[in-house]
């Protein structure tokens, strides 16, 4: 066997060896790949749920103004989880001024307790052809400033700054602190806004 033979096996096999430690290190799921399928949006009219096996309040969650209420919320529901809430009371935010805007009862419906529904069905039912109905421009920041669990009634009340277009007036900053309830007992997933308050 000649010389030249001999060396184009060793490559041959240096570079087998090489592509197969490619193919077994590149062809490993670490789990920062995108999903193959696109997860579902939250329902509209519906606050996404805590996400199931929840981790622990951070820190800076447990050691804020909101820390005790919290706490007790996450010993009454493990699934609660303090960074999956405001992500969907920021969506609830949105979706709630936004259905407010539009006259969209039925939407707001499934976001509000009976009795702030009335008060917004009431509120549209009265606006006069062309009233000025304030449009989210921008939700600028969401923070849970309280919460507390009452029996089975866990609410959290999150602080919201936003900037809100009114027609020829401009857009103005709006500071409001929304109070989200849920029992935690009931198979119902859902956070419903149950009181408005100017921040």
């Amino acid at each position: 066997m000649d010389q030249s033979l001999i060396e184009i096996l060793i490559l041959a096999f240096v570079a087998g060896f090489v592509l197969f430690r490619l193919y077994t290190t590149l062809g490993k799921r670490t789990g920062a790949e995108r999903p193959s399928q696109p997860q579902p949006a939250p329902v509209q009219g519906q606050m996404p749920r805590e996400m199931p096996g929840a981790q622990p309040l951070s820190p800076q969650a447990a050691s804020g103004p909101a820390g005790q209420g919290l706490m007790a919320i996450v010993r009454a529901d493990p699934n609660f989880d303090v960074e999956h809430f405001v992500v969907g009371s920021r969506a609830a935010y949105e979706m709630i001024v936004n259905a407010f805007a539009k006259g969209d009862a039925a939407t707001l419906r499934g976001l509000l307790t009976p009795r702030v529904y009335e008060s917004y069905a009431a509120a549209i039912t009265k606006r006069a052809e062309g009233d000025t109905v304030p449009e989210l421009v921008r939700l600028k920041s969401a923070e849970i400033v309280e919460a507390a669990l009452s029996g089975d009634t866990a609410r959290v009340t999150v602080k919201f700054e936003a900037e809100l277009a009114e027609g020829a007036h401009g857009v103005r900053d709006a500071r409001e602190r929304w109070t989200f309830e849920r029992n935690v007992r009931a198979s119902d997933p859902n956070w419903l806004l149950s009181r408005v308050q100017a921040a």
